[in-house]
């Protein structure tokens, strides 16, 4: 409704948990050299009601905290879906190329002037919220967050990349956003299923990160976001390796070499 240069995208079960976050934030898309190059800055995901050894795994780290950390010293980390900063401008176009939409108060440079509780800014605010404006436009394929994948923020993330746009991986010692994990097996599963399938519906695209993403963000940043493409394969040997040492055991065949003493 304010048209602000900054949008934080928050999951509906985060909170804030440090108020000094937005200006870590505008260090880095403020800073004079690199900054304009930074379409968003991604905080990782932490989360309550983990017991000290976090026996189920929940907290994901190597998703949210450890692959982060590699990407962040290539080209920068991917959308992580919440806990992120973006700069309005790079949901329109690359650094170097700006697309406008159709109407004009929805251009990153539209400036709102009037009182928000105005009637004009209030008829605006119905107008996005219905989405009609999108229809037969470049909404969602080249303008603001990218539809086509059921994890359009990976999608996202990734496009703008591609487009030529760089992220940065904040960790600060204490976590900026707060949220909630999976409380039962059925949550878990339906969670992991709707990632497995929003990531191959990308590998299995024109736009699979072999080939478009290696094309245009290089070998090393194609293989990472490549990586989480074709993350749900890794089931399959996981799986067999599950059957295989309990079936060697019970037949009494040794599944390692023995070690002699």
């Amino acid at each position: 409704m304010t048209n602000a240069p900054v949008i934080l995208t928050l999951d509906c079960d985060m909170y804030s948990n440090d108020p000094i976050t937005p200006r870590q934030t505008l260090c880095f898309l403020l800073e004079p050299i690199k900054g304009l190059e930074v379409a968003y800055v991604q905080f990782p995901q932490h989360f309550c009601g983990i017991n000290e050894n976090d026996t189920y795994a929940n907290e994901i780290k190597r998703s949210f905290r450890v692959d982060p950390i590699g990407m962040d010293g290539l080209q920068g980390t991917c959308y992580l879906g919440t806990g992120c900063f973006f700069r309005r401008r790079s949901l329109f176009g690359s650094p170097l190329s700006q697309l406008f939409a159709e109407r004009r108060e929805l251009n990153p440079e539209h400036v709102v002037d009037k009182n928000i509780k105005s009637q004009e800014v209030l008829s605006m605010a119905h107008l996005v919220a219905t989405s009609n404006y999108e229809d037969g436009t470049d909404w969602g394929s080249k303008i603001g967050f990218r539809y086509g994948s059921l994890v359009e923020d990976y999608y996202t993330g990734y496009k703008l990349q591609c487009e030529g746009w760089k992220s940065v991986f904040c960790d600060p010692e204490r976590p900026a956003f707060l949220g909630d994990i999976p409380i039962n097996l059925h949550d878990v599963l339906s969670q992991n299923k709707r990632w497995a399938i929003g990531h191959l519906e990308v590998a299995f695209s024109k736009y699979c990160p072999l080939m478009y993403g290696i094309n245009s963000m290089g070998i090393l940043m194609g293989l990472a976001y490549a990586h989480y493409a074709f993350e749900a394969f890794w089931s399959i040997p996981f799986t067999i390796y599950a059957f295989l040492i309990p079936l060697a055991f019970i037949n009494g065949v040794s599944t390692f070499p023995e070690v002699c003493i």
